[in-house]
């Protein structure tokens, strides 16, 4: 006897299954109330529109990257493929301060794939301790990390460029590392709430077994926030590819791609190519777009934690 489907959002039309989109548009708006129907409507067309505002720029920039600079100065908003991938092609050779394009990309795949292990490294030892460990003055320091987090980074940045050259580490890749490696700010309260909800009875069923406070980190904690951990390294790895203020001030001699494109912009002011330097915006995006279509599920779901019920 064939099993009776109780969710009427689920059941088949025709051979299939109704449409995801159908079922959390139409289906959950039928299923809604009078009134939860009108506010699910304003909402979702606030979203509509608020998508569309995020969406039309980056397609503006698309279709413009594979227009010729006449073609561009003509009009801005007609569809054309007038120099088809000719402008990828010169990205790719166009050198800015005798650094090409693909070195950028090379440079920041160094320069922020190590900025991602040290971030990662300090927030999780900082916040891992912060949550799960009781001592003096814990809480006079979570107190300092909220407040240094209201005070504006241009108001530190002489200090910090002071401390950087005194310590021979301008222009230097290890000092950009040294400089993402802060563990505390955004991050740090991310994973000290991620770690907090963990409950601490999987830690005591493992010192009975005699295991030691680094191997219940390594080998206990660490595994069960590893949603988080992703979440945070995604996320970082996006803030850090976008960053152009770090390797300007203490990487002049090494540019990133973010870095590239602000360079590519100055050095092309009095001969303007912006077909060219839409191309590069392109490029240096397709990794971001990438990483966050492949860990958007992790993103969105990095609050779920595994532990004991009830």
């Amino acid at each position: 006897m064939e099993k009776k489907i109780s969710d009427p959002l689920m059941r088949p039309v025709g051979n299939k299954s109704k449409s995801w989109l159908y079922r959390h548009t139409v289906g959950a708006a039928k299923s809604a109330g009078a009134g939860k129907s009108a506010l699910f409507t304003v909402v979702f067309i606030a979203f509509v529109i608020y998508a569309l505002l995020l969406i039309i720029p980056f397609a503006w920039i698309l279709i413009n990257s594979f227009k010729d600079p006449i073609d561009f100065g003509k009009n801005k908003w007609s569809i054309s493929f007038s120099a088809g991938f000719q402008n990828y092609i010169e990205a790719f050779n166009y050198k800015v301060k005798n650094t090409s394009v693909l070195q950028m990309y090379l440079n920041s795949l160094l320069v922020v794939g190590g900025g991602v292990v040290v971030t990662l490294v300090s927030c999780t030892l900082a916040s891992y301790t912060m949550a799960k460990y009781k001592f003096r003055g814990r809480g006079i320091i979570y107190n300092v990390v909220i407040v240094s987090m209201m005070v504006p980074i241009v108001g530190t940045l002489p200090a910090q460029y002071r401390l950087m050259q005194n310590l021979g580490l301008v222009d230097n890749i290890i000092g950009v590392w040294f400089l993402y490696s802060g563990g505390f700010g955004f991050n740090f309260l991310f994973l000290y709430s991620y770690f907090k909800s963990i409950s601490w009875t999987y830690a005591e069923a493992a010192m009975i077994d005699g295991a030691s406070d680094f191997r219940i980190f390594i080998q206990i904690m660490v595994p069960m926030a590893k949603p988080a951990l992703t979440a945070v390294g995604v996320l970082t790895f996006m803030g850090l590819w976008c960053d152009y203020q770090t390797p300007y001030f203490y990487l002049n001699s090494m540019p990133t791609i973010a870095l590239g494109l602000k360079d590519m912009s100055d050095q092309l002011a009095y001969n303007p190519n912006y077909p060219l330097v839409l191309a590069t915006a392109v490029m240096a995006t397709i990794p971001i777009l990438v990483l966050f279509c492949v860990f958007q599920k992790t993103i969105m779901n990095n609050m779920t934690v595994g532990g004991l019920k009830g």
